[in-house]
């Protein structure tokens, strides 16, 4: 049950400290929207975190799942995902996914493959599907990240993603989908995301209460 904050490169350290202070587990580096997204400022930051005793998820979102263009983003992938702990593709981004794979898996580093819909939960046998065609791109984690329009929506998504094998990441968007990120823990979701300063996607809790709530309801 691990907690990450996603951070860009404005306010870093400011962010970096708060979340060693306040209790995350994980920061992810949200390279996309990184004002210098060169190779040696990120590694820097990657070690930052590390030395700060956190793990880091390396994501340089796609602008077709809610990023923006990133002209070296393959060299990005390729250079620095052997120095991260996790990092992010999205299933969408086949094109690339052979080359971030092989970087991942010859450092002993997990992969994550994700799926983002932020205008509705699709129905089951799609859901299903999005976990199957993830793991076969050779996914440790699948993130399915979906947008909630009711709480059946929720329930649906957690429960077809507790019924799917391996480690997953289950998250509903929006304000209904809100729950998900504290009660996917309990349907096997092994990460979830919060914020310090300004959230990036409707629906994340603030760190400090998300930790809170961990504890009060997971011990």
């Amino acid at each position: 049950m691990l907690i990450a904050v996603p951070l860009n490169d404005r306010n870093f350290q400011e962010g970096l400290k708060v979340c060693q202070e306040a209790g995350a587990d994980i920061v992810e580096l949200r390279v996309d929207m990184f004002e210098k997204p060169d190779i040696k400022h990120i590694k820097n930051l990657i070690e930052e975190v590390h030395k700060a005793g956190l793990k880091t998820i390396l994501t340089i979102r796609s602008e077709k799942e809610g990023g923006k263009h990133i002209e070296n983003r393959e060299e990005l992938f390729r250079e620095l995902s052997p120095i991260s702990d996790y990092t992010d593709i999205e299933l969408s981004s086949q094109d690339i996914i052979p080359v971030v794979r092989q970087a991942v898996k010859s450092s002993g580093k997990k992969l994550i493959i994700s799926y983002h819909n932020f205008e509705m939960t699709p129905s089951d046998w799609i859901l299903r599907e999005i976990f199957r065609e993830a793991k076969r791109w050779g996914a440790d984690i699948v993130k399915v990240a979906t947008r909630a329009n009711s709480y059946q929506d929720v329930a649906r998504l957690l429960c077809v993603g507790h019924q799917e094998e391996g480690e997953k990441i289950l998250i509903c968007m929006g304000k209904m989908g809100s729950i998900s990120r504290l009660a996917g823990f309990a349907f096997g979701s092994v990460i979830s995301y919060a914020f310090v300063d300004e959230a990036v996607a409707e629906g994340q809790i603030h760190l400090r209460e998300m930790v809170k709530l961990r504890s009060f309801f997971y011990g």
